[in-house]
């Protein structure tokens, strides 16, 4: 029976379905909550919550795919510190309007009223998508309640009171990691779940999940992709301050995981003139400078010691031989072939001398990486020789138009799905869906389904963590004791056209694990061949990370 909730949730996750015509009324007018200005500027929201989600929320876990090792989750645990249940006055909120018996609440936690235009856009978007879940389910004993976090942490404790307070069965929400981090002392020693929007490993407990993108997954997902493939020795270019310290400290954990090294890691500053000089140390670009200069005086020494002398007419005096270079070798012609094909060859590059590593990682998006991966082939890491790996922010269709990622990897969400998601959401509402929206759907689809399959108690513990996982619009994902997720990804290739599949998504947990347990037995195998190697100083602090999510420039919910 265990294993058929995979199959039913897919099910419930359908878009294929006709919505019915007072359905589609009823989610149209929700478009109120996103402004047309608003709507405008979705793209940059998505881009911002991405940027301030999958960088800065990265948790400094100091090892990925932490769910998965039984000795790290039990040290985890032992650090968190009780957690104190706050009371509820349950006098203090409105009285929840009657309900059937047998009916479920899912309450949704979004910053309606966020000071931001483009959060209170995407929180639209966000109850857009849930809507859109609860009318494809067949479920009708399912309802959900909207309360507003405010955009505060404060305000997130109160909703999650007053959805307590209603009734609420589940809590989808809230967003950010300040606000899960406030609603834990609410959900403490209360029977309702809940599934939270942050991907802040330090926020997750028993009881509440994450539904974000794991950063520690999606870096595990590419660094094991990489080696799988022969790429086993790593640069990597990080940006300064908490996030890179915390990315490196990921990095490292998860090469080491696998079975690579890291040979040479960078960190630079945000501005574009800044990047030069971390470029151009991990090119190690003035050791091979002055290997090619002194190659090529050793070149033209030999070539002025096979030159033959000349005597000039008149003066019956040798001739001296040219200055320039280029010169002698004319001069030498045929004489030395070969010379003259090394020196031919080193005239078209810069440096001289291998790079010491198969794979550069550069985990950052947007305007960051197209400053930064110009300057790698401008000091001579030649991109069709070095393999630039990334994170899921590469997914990003602009990317295309820089050719020095031509070619590069990057670890993403399955898009099998998202396309028909995607045109569904816009013929009901008349908009794009931001790319988190599928998150809220992939909750509230669940959270039917269960209702819908299990009356009795449809929320229990032991069903939301079915180890077979469930499958929504982004790939099949699990839930972990401790609260955070599992996700099958998939790795893509940049192109100049569009993104190429290199290794499909699992499509089940069965392969994932399959997959994983393979990668361990080649990490055994890279280990015992190479039992010397070493890893470099992880950044002052990453080994204390706190996991803390840094936040925009005002508090998230």
């Amino acid at each position: 029976m265990m294993r058929g909730f995979i199959h039913l949730l897919h099910a419930a996750l359908s878009i294929g379905s006709p919505l019915k015509p007072e359905a589609k009324r009823m989610m149209k007018e929700n478009k109120k909550l996103c402004s047309a200005h608003a709507q405008r500027n979705m793209a940059g929201a998505c881009m911002a919550v991405a940027m301030c989600g999958f960088l800065l929320a990265c948790g400094g876990a100091p090892a990925p795919l932490a769910q998965n090792d039984p000795k790290q989750l039990a040290a985890l645990a032992q650090k968190a510190p009780p957690i104190r249940q706050v009371e509820i006055d349950k006098s203090a909120y409105p009285t929840s309007p009657p309900r059937q018996s047998n009916a479920r609440v899912v309450a949704l936690l979004l910053p309606l009223s966020d000071a931001r235009e483009t959060i209170r856009s995407l929180a639209g978007h966000l109850f857009n998508g849930a809507q859109l879940a609860l009318f494809d389910t067949p479920t009708e004993n399912l309802v959900i309640s909207l309360h507003d976090t405010k955009g505060t942490a404060e305000g997130a404790r109160e909703a999650a009171k007053a959805a307590i307070a209603a009734g609420a069965d589940i809590i989808v929400g809230p967003l950010f990691s300040s606000s899960v981090t406030a609603i834990q002392p609410v959900l403490a020693g209360r029977n309702v779940p809940s599934f939270a929007f942050s991907n802040d490993a330090s926020t997750a407990q028993d009881g509440l999940w994450l539904m974000g993108f794991l950063p520690e997954q999606n870096i595990d997902r590419i660094v094991s992709e990489s080696i799988a493939q022969g790429l086993t020795r790593f640069g990597a270019l990080v940006p300064q301050g908490i996030f890179g310290e915390r990315i490196a400290a990921s990095f490292a954990a998860s090469v080491d995981r696998f079975g690579g090294t890291i040979v040479q890691s960078e960190a630079y500053p945000p501005d574009a003139e800044g990047m030069f000089d971390p470029v151009r140390r991990l090119a190690r670009f003035d050791d091979r400078k002055a290997a090619h200069m002194a190659e090529m005086q050793r070149l033209a020494d030999e070539a002025l010691a096979l030159l033959p002398t000349r005597i000039d007419d008149e003066t019956g005096l040798p001739i001296a031989p040219p200055e320039e270079i280029e010169a002698v070798f004319k001069l030498l012609g045929d004489d030395a072939p070969e010379l003259v094909s090394a020196y031919e060859a080193l005239t078209l590059v810069e440096t001289l001398g291998d790079i010491p590593y198969d794979a550069v990682f550069m985990p950052e998006g947007g305007l960051a990486l197209r400053n930064l991966a110009p300057l790698l082939p401008y000091f001579d890491i030649d991109p069709r020789r070095v393999k630039f790996i990334g994170t899921g922010l590469w997914d990003d269709p602009t990317l295309r138009q820089e050719p020095p990622l031509h070619g590069g990897w990057y670890a993403a969400a399955p898009s099998a799905n998202w396309a028909g998601f995607a045109a569904r959401y816009e013929a009901v509402y008349e908009a794009a869906p931001p790319r988190l929206a599928s998150m809220a759907y992939d909750a509230v689809a669940l959270a039917a389904r269960l209702a819908s399959f299990q009356t009795e108690a449809p929320f229990r513990a032991e069903l939301l963590m079915d180890p077979n996982g469930f499958s929504g619009i982004d790939g099949i994902f699990r839930l972990k004791p401790g609260g955070l997720n599992e996700r099958g990804l998939t790795v893509q290739e940049v192109t100049r056209t569009q993104s190429r599949e290199i290794s499909r998504p699992p499509t089940s947990f069965v392969e994932h694990d399959r997959r994983l347990e393979a990668a361990m037995s080649l990490a055994e195998a890279l280990r015992r061949s190479n039992p010397d190697r070493a890893l470099p100083n992880l950044p002052n602090g990453a080994e204390n990370a706190s996991g803390q999510e840094v936040l925009p420039e005002t508090d998230g919910s």
